[in-house]
């Protein structure tokens, strides 16, 4: 017969070849909630891990006490709560663009003497992953983990600029028809239509950049560029945003310029020719 230990040996293979059936399911649920915009109802949530409704609400409770999820209070749904996040972020500054751009954010904000950012494109569409900020700079939009817009914000521009049609058309999709971004104020939305979109985006490709002026927050402006890594391909999106009235966003204005060098530098030590 076998001892204990060997026992105790038996079960951890089994769980190590076969997986934690418990986990599996709670990873079904976490997954519902990754997606931008509205928290989710109980219904919308066990709908998408497919599973009945009384079963995803006990993940849920466990999840908003131990903080990877948490529940609005407004409407009842649920999202992804701050350890959630916090875990995101922690995974996403191992990639590569994160660890080459530190260093160029706090360079840029020390030349421009505004905010800069960059940012990524995660599983909810383009988020801020490390940010620089000025001594004076209020502001309100682009802190570390923030999701923004493809079609209202400069970051977001630049995105939907470069990235393969295929990733971003669901968020496009969305966003033309009128949804509107946690982030922005109603009145600030521009309801472009698709010929416009194209026009934008096509703007964005031959500037190298992307400028908004107050288009997600009206006190806000930012011009933003693209990151490319050895493939040719968009890695990130660095943004340098100010307030309205104060910072030069002209596409060819000192600040561009700047912008432009550093996202140049960037991407050659990422290895784009």
């Amino acid at each position: 017969m076998k001892g204990e230990h060997e026992r105790v040996a038996d079960r951890y293979a089994d769980v190590e070849s076969g997986g934690v059936q418990a986990v599996d399911t709670a990873l079904r649920v976490l997954s519902a909630l990754v997606e931008m915009g509205p928290p989710l109802m109980l219904k919308t949530v066990a709908e998408r891990a497919e599973m009945p409704p009384p079963q995803a609400h006990r993940y849920l409770v466990s999840f908003c006490r131990g903080g990877l999820a948490e529940r609005d209070p407004a409407s009842g749904g649920y999202r992804l709560g701050p350890l959630a996040v916090r875990l995101g972020l922690a995974a996403i500054r191992h990639l590569h663009v994160v660890n080459v751009g530190a260093q160029a954010l706090g360079e840029l904000r020390d030349e421009v003497g505004y905010t800069a950012g960059l940012a990524i494109w995660g599983a909810a569409g383009p988020t801020f992953v490390r940010v620089e900020e000025s001594s004076d700079a209020l502001i309100v939009s682009g802190r570390p983990g923030s999701v923004m817009p493809l079609l209202s914000s400069s970051t977001g521009r630049v995105f939907g600029a470069y990235m393969p049609r295929s990733i971003t058309e669901p968020f496009l999709r969305r966003e033309l028809a009128g949804e509107r971004h946690p982030g922005a104020s109603p009145s600030t939305i521009p309801r472009l239509t698709k010929e416009q979109m194209e026009a934008l985006f096509q703007h964005v490709r031959e500037h190298g950049l992307a400028q908004v002026r107050g288009d997600l927050n009206p006190g806000l402006h930012g011009l933003s560029a693209p990151v490319f890594d050895h493939a040719g391909g968009i890695a990130g999106v660095i943004t340098v945003m100010g307030p309205a009235g104060v910072i030069d966003v002209e596409l060819e204005g000192p600040i561009a310029q700047a912008l432009r060098t550093k996202a140049r530098q960037v991407s050659r030590r990422m290895g784009a020719s």
